[in-house]
């Protein structure tokens, strides 16, 4: 199975954000928001670091 970058960095992201939001919160309702928040900075994060290296190329 071939993965794309994008599609490497969504898993990334989704696997990790559930890990943090499981392990780190108290209450269904701070696991689900932190969770959301942790996956949209993961995502974004790794895109705009893609974005900055793709300028200095």
């Amino acid at each position: 199975m071939f993965f794309s970058h994008l599609m490497a960095t969504f898993l990334f992201a989704l696997f990790t954000s559930v890990v943090f939001g499981v392990t780190s919160k108290h209450t269904d309702r701070e696991r689900l928001l932190y969770g959301a928040w942790v996956f949209a900075l993961f995502f974004l994060i790794t895109f705009g670091a893609g974005w900055f290296m793709y300028i200095l190329r």
